[in-house]
């Protein structure tokens, strides 16, 4: 694998491990994290709920998020995202928080990149104070969670992409990630890379990459991607063309993960041939892509996500029923071959690496 390890990991996407769940819960689903075998943990970390102000900073729930997470052996990627309003280019937006951060003054911190007071300033201090809080616990940093979907990542200058913006958040983001803890790596925000639906941009990552200031393969560190309810097939070729792009920008020796992987045991939304007939096609979408991504090239693979959504998620949510456990958190097939295919991977690891198993 370029530039990385020569073997797979397994992860887990966990949908609402917030400030404000209940440690009851949180002790719980963490345990089931664990019991099947997970390496990693994908969770939020959400800049609005930590820095509400521009010098205020809430870190107690996120202390024990990831004290509680690390206690388990569970490796964790957060994933930074959600611009407070007082930073949002856009603040009197219905939701500024899914814009960009400003580029006019709203303080007057000057970060290392030539400017002062902007938004992106005060995206860089925050990147510093949590890569050095946690640099001890955490040593990988997403920004963002498919910033390519207009509706997750709003344009916030009116050009027509957010591309741009992202290339440039990436570049103060980085900055302080790497400023506050050297030996951390930044993970690209990880790409929806759906050509085929209107509200992605398909065009998004060579933008970033070819952005004439903030060229994007400068700042971060893994490439990411997201092969939700694909085929096979499609999937093989997604990672070609991904693969295809890096090499054309001289970013071949990037690593490259997969923080979301995703199918339904729904009925109505199996889309795939193959892949039908409720939760037998379910798990045997399970089995099959899992098995194909960690033979990939691909580092590290996550499961979206590790429990069902909340039982008022709507039920036209075609990732509602997407867990290995229910949202109650009893363990389902889909969960059972998971853990085979996470102790398979590592023993695999053991075997090439016996001495990381050597206390």
């Amino acid at each position: 694998m370029p530039g990385g390890r020569s073997y797979p990991q397994l992860g887990v996407l966990i949908v609402g491990m917030d400030p404000g769940i209940d440690h009851s819960r949180g002790h719980r689903v963490l345990d089931a994290a664990q019991a099947i075998g997970a390496q990693w943990i994908r969770i939020g970390f959400i800049w609005a709920l930590a820095n509400p102000q521009r010098d205020t900073y809430h870190f107690e729930e996120f202390d024990w998020i990831i004290g509680q997470s690390v206690a388990r052996g569970l490796r964790i990627l957060p994933v930074v995202m959600f611009t407070p309003t007082w930073a949002s280019s856009h603040p009197q937006d219905l939701a500024p928080y899914r814009y960009p951060p400003t580029s006019q003054q709203v303080g007057s911190f000057a970060s290392p990149l030539g400017t002062q007071g902007t938004g992106y300033d005060y995206l860089y201090r925050f990147a510093y104070f949590i890569a050095s809080r946690y640099r001890d616990q955490i040593d990988h940093w997403e920004l963002w969670n498919e910033p390519d979907m207009a509706s997750s990542l709003k344009d916030g200058n009116g050009n027509g992409s957010s591309a741009d913006e992202y290339a440039r958040m990436l570049a103060y983001f980085a900055r302080g990630i790497h400023d506050g803890s050297p030996n951390a790596q930044v993970v690209l925000g990880g790409l929806a890379d759906q050509p085929q639906e209107p509200n992605c941009d398909p065009t998004y990552l060579k933008r970033i990459l070819g952005d004439p200031v903030y060229p994007a393969g400068e700042n971060f560190d893994v490439h990411n991607i997201h092969t939700n309810f694909r085929s096979p097939e499609d999937i093989q070729s997604q990672i070609r063309r991904n693969r295809d792009i890096l090499n054309y920008n001289g970013l071949g020796g990037k690593d490259l993960w997969i923080t979301e992987t995703s199918y339904t045991p729904v009925s109505q939304f199996q889309i795939l041939p193959g892949y039908q007939g409720g939760e037998t096609g379910f798990n045997r979408y399970i089995q099959d892509v899992l098995t194909l991504e960690l033979n990939s090239e691909a580092e590290v693979v996550f499961w979206a996500s590790l429990h069902d959504a909340a039982p008022d998620t709507p039920e036209d949510d075609p990732y509602k029923y997407s867990g290995l456990y229910t949202y109650d958190l009893r363990i389902k097939e889909g969960g059972r071959i998971f853990r085979n295919l996470a102790q398979r991977a590592r023993a695999r690891t053991r075997n090439l690496f016996p001495l990381l198993f050597t206390k």
